[in-house]
């Protein structure tokens, strides 16, 4: 007589599926300079170009004035980004007031 059984079952174990990460969206600028005038954080509008989703026109603020380029801050898919770029890719842009009471008609 055996004790041969049913096999011992495989125990199945979970593990996280594997995808290559793809390469972050970074914009991109040019060089900045060393000394240049800090700005009062203007609002404006930025055209700039991305590695992997080309240009885009996104709000943000001015940091640093150098004459031709300027420094911006702006938010672009969730990541903050601080780069310098040409005066002719920025334009102002007007924010609303805030709070305050509607006129009502």
């Amino acid at each position: 007589m055996t004790t041969d059984g049913p096999p011992p079952r495989r125990q199945y174990q979970w593990s996280p599926p594997e995808h290559p990460d793809p390469p972050e969206d970074q914009p991109l600028g040019i060089d900045g300079v060393e000394w240049s005038e800090w700005v009062d954080h203007t609002p404006v509008w930025i055209r700039v170009e991305f590695t992997r989703t080309g240009w885009q026109k996104v709000p943000g603020f001015v940091d640093a004035d150098a004459g031709d380029r300027v420094y911006v801050q702006f938010v672009h898919m969730g990541f903050a980004h601080r780069l310098w770029l040409e005066r002719d890719r920025i334009t102002r842009r007007a924010l609303r007031p805030r709070g305050g009471t509607r006129e009502q008609g």
